[in-house]
This record gives C-alpha cells, structure tokens and sequence, in this order.
C-alpha cells in the first residue's frame, strides 16, 4: 500500500506529464509532428467515406443524378486514396520514432550513467530503482515507453471523436415534416447523454480502482522485479552454468523466479483488468444500442433521410467507441505519472563535484607529485571513516606498494586519488594544488588504473585495448604483447580483430579469467599515462603468474609513478616503498626489507603468515 504522503496530487502528475513530454520532444523531435498528421488522417479517413456514402445513398434514394453520383464516388475514392497514402508514410515516420524511443531512452539513460558523480554508481538505492525502472519499463510497459503508447492512441481518438461530432450535428435537426413521438423528441437526446456520462463514470471509476491495484502490486514487486532481472543475466552460460548443475541449483532458481515475479498479483491485475474493460464494453454496448434504436425510430418517423441513417449509425458508433478509448488513455496516462517522475529524478540528478579551470599540462610522468594531507573519508550515508587522517606523498617515477587487509582502506585510497569521490576531510594536492582546482577529465587523463572488478566489452580486441573504434594496432599488439598476451594472441587466427564473447557475434571467443587480466593491462598500457594504479587486477592469477606481470609491467612502464595493490605481499617486493593499511589507517611505511625487520609490525606478521603457505611451515 502507497503512503498518504507518497500519493500525487492531479496538479503534480499533469507537471509530470509534461515534463514527460518535454523529455520525449528531446529524444524524437519529429515523432510529435508526424504523430499528429498520422492520427488526423487515420481518423479522418473513415469519417469522409462515412459522409460521401450518406450523400450517395440519399441521392440513390432521390434524384439518381448520375453526374452527381459519379462525383461523390469519385471524390471517395481519390481523397480515401490521397489519405491512405499520407498515412501510409506518416505512420511510418511515427513507427520508427517510436521504434526509436526506447534506444534514445536508454541511450540518455548511459549518458547520465556514465557522466554522473561517481558515488551515485555506488549508490545501492539508486542501483534498485534504476533495476525497478528498467523491469517496469521492459516487463509492463511502464513510465516515458507509455507516453508514446498512450498519446497516439489519445489523439487519435480525439480526432476521431471531433469528426464524428461534426456529422453528428444534424442529428439534432431534422426533415421538415416527421412523425412526432418520444423518438423524436428532446428527451431522447438527454438519454443520450446520460448514458454518455454514465460510461464516462464508470470508466474513471474503474482508472482510479486501477491506479491504486497498480500501486499496490508495485510496492510489492519492486524489490522482486530486481531480483528478476539480476537472475536473467545469471542464467548467461558464461556465468554460472557450472554452480547450476554442480550445487542443483534449479529448484532454488524455479522457486526464485515463482517469487519474483509475482505470478498471483498480475493475475489479480488481469482480472480487474478483464473485468474493467468487461463493464467497459458493456457500457458502450448499451450506447450504441440506444443511439441505433433511437436513429431507427426518427428514421421510421420520417425525421432523417435514408443516406443520414447510415451517416448518425455510423458517427455515433465512432463517436461511442472514441469516446471510450480516450477515457482508457487519458486514465492511463493519469496513472502512468508516477511511473515518469523515477526517470525524471534519475537524469536530474545533481552532481556535487566542483570542476576546476586549471590545465593539467602535459609533461613527463617525472612532473606529477601527488601528496594526501590529512585526508579522511566516509562514504555516503555510512557513520565510520573508511580513512583517517592520511598523509602519504607519492614518490616521483618509484613504485608504491599499499598492502593490508580487506576494508583497510586500500581502494578507498585510490578512488580518492583517481578523484572519484573527493574527502570528507583533508586534501590532496597535484604540484601542490589542491585536485579540485584542476579541470576534471584533464585530471582523469593522469592516470592508468586497472580494478579488480574491471570489465571489458564484446567488441573487438583491439578496440577493447583502446577503449575506441581507431587504434593504432602496432601500439595495441605491442601492448598486449608486454601484458603478457602475447602467446594467445598468436593463436587468434584474426589477430586485433577477432571478436571477444559470444554475445554479439557467433564466433567471439572466450577468454578465461587470467588471459581478460592481461587485456585489461594491456588498455593501461595503451593508454600511456603518467600514473599507473593496478589495484588488485590479477587476483585471478596464480601467486607466481602474477608476480611476473607484476615484475614485467614495472619493467614496461618505465618511469611512471606507479601504485601497486595485493594481497599477496610477495608480488611487491620489487616496490620502491610499500604503504601498510589497517582499518583505514597507513600504520607503517618503508622498502620490504625494513618493515620485514620490524617483528613488531603488521607487515611482518601478514609476511609470515602468507609465506607458510609457499615454504611448507606448520603453525
């Protein structure tokens, strides 16, 4: 159930709509134009056929002019022709507009993702209602999709409403010389009327009933519409086909997807739903059945001519069956509002970052001195410092290791320096500037990092290398080459070129965990900046493997400052000077074999614990 506090005024969900529609104007600024032609002609069309049939039954029916008959048809079947043709290319116009809406949706979608402050990607609520958005939008429909939806059907019944009204109005006058009786007469027409509200009634009625079955279904679905599509990408083969069959994993998945997505509420929605346009159908069964026997009765009363029977039947029938579809599109739009305002929060989010006007100049990776003062930071919304009161200078053109355990702070410590999130307290300094003072991207450009939870795309291998289309592939395949992939790339019969996973390309290959490491080096390497950061990125490498890329990029990178992170103290022995963390503190600082001589130290206990492993020692 909605909280009162969370329920939309009327005046809040028409601003909703309309920014809604500003939005939509943006991703397809034609679709609008060629809507309103497309949905005008649609309803025009009929409309004109209905009226030129009537004046060829009437003057069937009286002079039998042939000269006029003859006219009449040939201004059906040329304007009905000239129509068809306009609808023809309008409509399509409109198809491909709003074939289009939903990659301009995502696309703008991407483009806030990626441009927005860092710490918002982190942000676990914001993560679940973007998921929310992507399941109502894909699984129902829901939100800026409906608009295009709801508004073609909208106007074009409006349109088609208007027509009918206008071949309608003689309705209300008549031959001179009819039968008088309850037909005829203006009571006949209040009934009309009455019978128009109540259908009218009935369908708000039921929108509102609909708005809040809807509600309550997605109050409870949000959460499981994440879990839903999270387990569709699970079922990937590349992802966990093994732990499937090996744990048996399927009754677990069967029962997950039951849960998810929530079987027993839709039906109930359906039902409503069947039952809604049920009493819908009813109604305007009742309409049309009043209006044909009242039209009938003048008809026999001598009140119309022959032709205006078939013009009043068919306008009125229109007119009922417009009438009933703007009430569904209007109550649906109405109650789509909600599902607007995420999306509109989601590409307003405000961004806090300041962004400098200094210029990072280019220079030799012997130019850049960084130093932290005093910095610490606690992530959004949490109460405890993933970092205190750190002073650490990185030492021009050496290698820093930083080492520790899991939360000591080690990736806080990088996200800080690459900028990502700027800290609570403190500051750190680029040549003895503050880092907020520079321009942002120029800033970003510093440095080559490789996370451990890098990714890489299907595309290319070389344009995976180079994050772009253009490479240059002798620098790419040198690249890779120091990284280490030298041996697989020989093996790839398409060399740059071949295409990586499956999922676009039948004949993309698969690269194990160890080999996408080397890749992800590889795009370091190429992209030749004067830091380079490696936080933990061949975690999936054995502890020898991955002391030899460790040792061969430091030999590769020259003299770049460099930044190394492992749990594996053993890979960065080669370090210039190796930083310690322990619960988002730096506790110690100095070359491995000084802080090995320190027996009171935690570097030396974390060596000793992690060489048993590799001599053979027994605790």
């Amino acid at each position: 159930m909605k909280n009162k506090e969370n329920v939309l005024s009327f005046s809040q969900r028409i601003k909703l709509l309309a920014k809604g529609y500003a939005l939509m104007h943006r991703m397809t600024p034609g679709m609008l134009r060629s809507t309103l032609i497309a949905t005008f002609v649609t309803a025009l069309q009929p409309m004109l056929v209905l009226f030129f049939s009537a004046r060829i039954i009437n003057e069937l029916a009286g002079q039998r002019s042939v000269e006029v008959i003859t006219r009449y048809v040939a201004l059906t079947v040329g304007i009905s022709f000239g129509l068809s043709v306009i609808k023809t290319f309008m409509s399509r116009t409109s198809s491909v507009s709003q074939s289009m809406a939903f990659f301009n949706l995502s696309l703008l979608q991407a483009e806030k993702y990626s441009l927005m402050d860092y710490g918002h990607t982190e942000d676990s609520a914001l993560n679940e209602k973007l998921a929310d958005l992507e399941a109502k939008a894909r699984g129902n429909g829901l939100g800026m999709i409906n608009l295009y939806h709801f508004s073609e059907m909208l106007i074009q019944n409006f349109f088609a409403l208007v027509f009918a009204g206008i071949l309608l109005v003689g309705m209300f006058s008549s031959n001179a010389v009819y039968e008088k009786n309850f037909a005829t007469s203006p009571w006949a027409n209040l009934i009309l009327l009455g019978l128009l509200g109540l259908l009218i009634a009935v369908a708000l009625i039921y929108r509102k009933k609909e708005e809040k079955v809807l509600g309550e279904i997605f109050s409870k679905n949000q959460k499981a519409n994440t879990a839903a599509w999270y387990y569709n990408s699970y079922l990937k083969p590349d992802e966990a086909a093994k732990d499937i069959r090996l744990f048996n994993q399927s009754s677990v998945l069967a029962r997950i997807f039951k849960e998810s997505y929530g079987i027993d509420n839709w039906l109930r929605f359906f039902t409503f739903g069947a039952k809604m346009n049920g009493a819908n159908s009813a109604m305007l069964a009742l309409l049309a059945g009043a209006v044909y026997i009242i039209v009938g009765l003048r008809a026999l009363a001598g009140m119309y001519d022959l032709g205006n029977v078939l013009q009043y039947s068919g306008a009125i029938t229109a007119a009922v069956t417009a009438t009933g579809l703007v009430t569904v599109a209007l109550g649906r739009l109405y109650n789509n509002a909600e599902y607007v305002k995420p999306m509109l929060e989601y590409l307003n989010l405000p961004d806090t970052f300041k962004n400098g006007t200094l210029t990072v100049t280019a220079a030799t990776a012997n130019d850049y001195q960084i130093e932290f003062k005093n910095v610490s930071f606690r992530y959004p919304g949490s109460s405890e410092s993933a970092l205190k009161d750190l002073n650490l200078k990185l030492n021009i053109g050496q290698r820093l290791a930083v080492v520790g355990l899991n939360g000591s702070g080690k990736t806080t410590m990088i996200k800080l320096l690459c900028r990502l999130y700027d800290p609570t307290e403190g500051e750190i300094l680029l040549n003895g500037k503050n880092i907020k003072e520079y321009d942002y991207p120029q800033y970003h450009q510093l440095f080559s990092v490789v996370f451990q939870d890098f990714q890489l795309f299907p595309l290319e291998l070389g344009q995976n290398v180079a994050s772009a289309k253009d490479f240059d592939k002798v620098n790419a395949e040198r690249c890779l080459q120091d990284a280490g992939f030298g041996q697989r790339l020989e093996k790839m019969t398409a060399g740059l070129e071949t295409m990586l996973y499956k999922s676009y390309d039948e004949e993309g290959v698969q690269v194990s965990g160890g080999e996408a490491q080397k890749i992800a080096l590889a795009r370091a390497l190429y992209k030749n900046a004067p830091i380079v950061v490696l936080d933990e990125p061949t975690a999936a490498l054995d502890p020898i493997a991955e002391f030899e890329v460790y040792s061969t990029f430091d030999k590769t990178i020259g003299e770049k400052t460099a930044v190394f992170i492992s749990h594996r103290l053993s890979s960065c022995r080669f370090c210039h000077d190796i930083a310690v963390f322990e619960s988002g503190r730096l506790v110690q600082r100095g070359s491995h074999e000084t802080l090995v001589a320190d027996t009171s130290g935690l570097y030396c206990e974390l060596w000793n614990a992690q060489a048993k492993h590799y001599t053979g020692e027994v605790s």
